[in-house]
């Protein structure tokens, strides 16, 4: 008796792990139907209230299929009916604004991120070998930057007006010195609104580069901008900025002191170190779980997980910097130090 009983005790938690593997899988198969979606310019169609039955005609699919279809998207937040009355449907706001991309956070690039990430899980288990950065790194730098449109140098503006010492200097020419660039969100950003800014990037990717010379000229501020392909710790100027914004978060372990020991010899006397919290998410089981999740991808990339303010503050301190204090702004927490005179 006691066997059989221990018998089906295995068999129902052996269905209780089946049945967790089965709702992670519905997330992956969510991400699968998107991106089938936007393969197919099925989205595009949704940018304009159209019916099942036309989604079935245009995308070739049964109606029954895009019935099903449209009711998976529908409560996945993706599409909505178009009104109350109509057998119509259309992109949801968020997956609208998506979509169009106008803004740099684009779909197609979220979604190769995603895919980026998974690929990055997969090597979970492999032996260790040389980290291999440069692979996703155009994927990550676009998942992360803003092209530099009136809505993205608000949200800078809205940052740096909690930091009146740091913006002023910008207001002033700068010269800004931005360590780990990417494809410039931030840079760029200020560029535009600062039209006095002159600024140098470092960035090692030379994808990421290219992409960036590109988004220079098309932002119409490449006179003002000095972009030089090479790893952050080459960096060989001396007391030439008034100005850094360090991207913390992509730099490995092993490179960050002597990155923050170039960054200090770079900046002139008094010149003004900024560094970004990447905050994690709340404490719960979910947020938990993606904590954990984010975690491991950046290992598997070679990078530090989320380092908070409190610590990037005292990674500042031990790299010579003074007057290190954590300010709260409307986009997060950043940290800001001062080269001693």
């Amino acid at each position: 008796m006691e066997e059989r009983l221990a018998e089906l005790g295995a068999l129902q938690a052996a269905f209780a792990g089946r049945a967790q593997i089965q709702q992670w899988a519905r997330g992956a198969e969510l991400l699968a139907l998107l991106q089938a979606a936007s393969d197919t310019k099925t989205l595009d169609l949704l940018t304009r209230p159209i019916a099942a039955e036309a989604l079935a005609t245009a995308s070739d699919i049964t109606t029954d299929r895009a019935h099903r279809v449209i009711e998976v998207l529908q409560a996945a937040g993706v599409v909505r009916k178009a009104d109350d009355s109509s057998p119509a449907f259309v992109l949801s706001p968020e997956f609208s604004a998506l979509h169009a991309g106008a803004s740099g956070v684009e779909l197609a690039t979220v979604l190769e991120a995603s895919n980026a990430a998974l690929e990055r899980v997969h090597s979970a288990f492999s032996p260790p070998t040389a980290y291999d950065w440069e692979s996703d790194a155009l994927i990550i730098a676009r998942d992360w930057g803003l092209r530099p449109t009136a809505a993205a140098r608000r949200m800078f503006v809205m940052a740096y007006d909690a930091l009146p010492a740091f913006r002023d200097r910008l207001a002033a020419g700068g010269p800004l010195l931005d360590v780990g660039s990417g494809v410039g969100g931030a840079v760029l950003s200020a560029l535009v609104e600062y039209p006095a800014l002159r600024a140098v990037t470092v960035e090692r990717a030379s994808d990421v580069v290219k992409e960036l010379r590109q988004r220079a000229q098309a932002a119409g501020v490449a006179a003002r901008l000095d972009i030089r392909h090479s790893h952050a710790q080459e960096l060989d100027d001396e007391a030439v900025y008034g100005v850094c914004y360090w991207a913390q978060a992509f730099f490995p372990s092993h490179t960050r002191a002597s990155t923050l020991a170039a960054i200090r010899r770079a900046l002139a006397p008094g010149g003004l170190l900024l560094a970004q919290e990447l905050a994690a998410p709340a404490d719960d089981s979910t947020s938990a779980l993606g904590a954990s999740l984010d975690a491991l991808v950046a290992d598997c990339r070679g990078v530090p997980p989320v380092v908070s303010a409190e610590d990037l503050a005292a990674e500042l301190r031990a790299g010579g910097f003074t007057g290190v204090e954590v300010v709260p702004t409307p986009v997060g927490r950043l940290v800001l130090g001062r080269r001693g005179q």
